[in-house]
């Protein structure tokens, strides 16, 4: 007889009659304990927003308007000019003339850029606007269109185009220009906007194929397809802009001088994984590095003095002595940084040098602080994604917002390397859309000034999930971390989709709330085991298992519901392009399903599996996806493939 048979003999008060209220009372005791690592839930639902018409009084631009620039306008100014004239056209057939500032002054100008015009009925205070700042305004019958003269023109040409006619950059291919037979705006606007977030950058499709996406949308960086004059330019980097340290020296001194070179952590021997950032001829090498890019890329404002991308750092007895007074690697770090910094900042005055905060870095050392003239970039590697990172639900997430607030308070220009996709399956759902705007207000709200949102840098390769409405969304967000982003989603999904966009936006909307966390049933008090494959503490990371259900949660059930929700979608889908669209997008809930052996690739239909799998397949081939996840092992196989296996084991 068991112990627990005996147990039942011997307490006699443990009856059938009293069986439910104890279970019911153990499984809310287990339920109360349990609750507070019940992992994140919806963050934000999307719902179209409702169209309020502009009730105010308006004035039309006709054709006896003329468009004024500088007699010395810039190319950017000129380009303007032509953009905004260009669009009119097409909107409505109004075609203006372009006059120079010289010109005799008239009732109905557009006034574009630094002019004379200024001074007398209206003053520009551009010390205020940065590089980027807007200035859209009506004076009288005038309308002026200007701010920062590094690219502010050419955003409020953009903005006034978006703002007041509805005109779209939603991917670099895809443009919408309204039709209107009046070319109507409100008559009285006083506009300026000027972005707290001054380096706005990502790396998913469009941008680095277009510079007009780039300026219609406020991305500024150089690092994925520099933005040529015409369109402001770009802050560009001094080479390589991440994980220069294995540039900056070269590592063919080894031979004769690896007491340059980290004494390893993991080996305890001299490598070149990393540098000894304590060896004055480091320093030295270093320097040497910097200034030779700077001289090689004149023009850049930011040059890269960044670790490498292991964590073999140096453990030699002098690294190890500072590493213990500051209580991080990084006050190591931001010491020699801080010492190239002074050396080139006479030189290089305009000049930031940018270090990162990551990994073993990102703790915020005790002692040191960065130089003004110094970036640091904190990295988000390790956080969880499917819920804001300020929610208090996952402790790695938890830290970090620890160390953000402590680099804000000793960092003068911070920025934030941050995470869109998961990076061992391209494909797979990644339910990171309800949560980033909060995550950019959280960057604004600690004084961050630089945002790189990394995605999918391979994108081009496997664009089967949701690259370009992402990609749209981060670059609105970055502009403005408050902006209405119910609206940028509808709108750009209504253009891309087309008018079944509502069943994408109800699977973004599942998918947001149905990933992260921890995913048991406590229905009817009634507890069901927790899955094996789920990481309570880590939430959806950025190298999730694509069956955990940290990236998506369905039953048979929840499948139909959502085959129903991709259906809406494609029946809805106007032009061949977009059903294109929507069929590229599907590949995603797919893929899932095909490594779940769920719905059509279910394993009680084997048959039915396999053919499936290869449709799925040919479909990869036919949208040109030719890579699953990172790294040179993340191409797909071009033959011999097992269509009775998940297609992440088709590399």
């Amino acid at each position: 007889m068991s112990w627990f048979d005996k147990f039942l003999n011997k307490v006699e008060f443990i009856r059938p009659t009293y069986m439910v209220p104890f279970f019911v009372s153990l499984s809310l005791a287990i339920s109360s304990l349990l609750s507070p690592l019940s992992g994140d839930t919806l963050t934000h639902k999307f719902e179209k927003p409702e169209e309020v018409p502009f009730a105010g009084e308006t004035m039309e631009i006709t054709e006896d308007y003329v468009i004024v620039i500088s007699k010395d306008a810039s190319p950017m100014e000129k380009n303007s000019a032509e953009k905004l004239n260009q669009y009119f056209e097409e909107m409505s057939g109004v075609s203006l003339r372009i006059v120079t500032d010289d010109a005799a002054e008239t009732e109905k100008e557009i006034i574009i850029g630094k002019t004379n015009r200024e001074g007398s009925a209206f003053t520009i205070d551009r010390t205020k606007l940065g590089d980027d700042g807007v200035v859209i305004k009506t004076v009288g019958e005038k309308i002026v269109l200007s701010g920062a003269e590094q690219r502010g023109t050419i955003y409020a040409v953009y903005t006034f185009l978006e703002e007041y006619f509805g005109c779209r950059w939603f991917t670099h291919d895809l443009i919408v220009v309204p039709k209107t037979e009046k070319l109507e705006i409100p008559k009285d606007i006083d506009y300026t906007y000027v972005p707290s977030i001054i380096f706005r950058e990502t790396d998913w499709i469009s941008p680095a194929r277009s510079n007009e996406y780039k300026a219609a949308n406020k991305l500024n960086d150089g690092v994925y397809g520099v933005i040529s004059e015409e369109y402001g330019s770009s802050i560009r980097y001094a080479g390589t802009f991440a994980h220069t340290m294995g540039w900056l020296i070269d590592k063919a001194i080894f031979e004769t001088e690896p007491e340059v070179f980290a004494y390893g952590k993991d080996n305890l021997k001299r490598t070149t994984d990393q540098l000894c950032l304590t060896n004055p001829r480091t320093l030295e090498l270093a320097i040497q590095g910097v200034r030779s890019w700077l001289e090689q890329n004149p023009g850049a404002k930011i040059i890269s003095v960044t670790q490498n991308d292991n964590q073999n750092y140096c453990v030699c007895s002098e690294c190890k002595k500072i590493d213990r007074e500051e209580g991080s690697q990084a006050g190591t770090m931001l010491r020699f940084v801080n010492a190239i910094a002074d050396d080139i900042k006479e030189d290089y005055p305009d000049v930031l040098v940018d270090t990162f905060a990551y990994q073993y870095t990102r703790k915020p050392p005790k002692i040191t602080v960065p130089r003004d003239n110094v970036v640091v970039r904190l990295c988000s590697i390790e956080c969880g994604f499917s819920t804001p990172l300020d929610s208090g639900v996952i402790p790695e997430n938890e830290k970090f917002v620890e160390d953000i607030r402590k680099w804000s308070e000793i960092c003068s220009n911070l920025f934030v390397w941050d995470y869109t996709t998961n990076y061992r399956h391209y494909l797979a759902p990644f339910a990171n859309f309800d949560v980033m705007q909060r995550n950019l207000q959280l960057f604004a709200e600690n004084n961050v000034i630089g945002v790189y949102e990394e995605g999918d840098y391979t994108a081009a390769e496997c664009d089967g999930e949701f690259a370009e409405l992402r990609c749209y969304l981060l670059a609105k967000l970055m502009w403005d971390p408050y902006c209405d982003i119910d609206k940028h989603m509808y709108d750009f999904c209504e253009a891309y989709y087309g008018s079944g966009a509502q069943g994408i936006i109800d699977f973004i909307n599942y998918m947001d709330e149905n990933s992260g966390g921890i995913g048991f049933d406590m229905e009817n008090w009634w507890i069901t085991p927790i899955p094996n494959s789920i990481d309570i503490r880590n939430g959806l990371s950025i190298y999730a298992p694509v069956t955990s259900a940290t990236v998506l949660r369905a039953d048979e059930e929840d499948v139909a519901k959502i085959d129903a929700m991709w259906k809406l979608a494609k029946d809805g889908a106007e032009t061949e392009e977009q059903l294109e669209h929507v069929l590229r997008s599907e590949m995603c809930w797919r893929y899932w399903k095909s490594c779940a052996y769920k719905g059509e690739f279910s394993n009680k239909d084997w048959d039915r599996r396999v053919a499936e799998n290869e449709n799925f397949y040919n479909d990869l081939v036919k949208f040109n996806i030719i890579r699953l996840c990172e790294g040179a092992d993340g191409l797909i196989k071009e033959e011999k493939v097992d269509f009775a296996s998940a297609p992440d084991r088709w590399k």
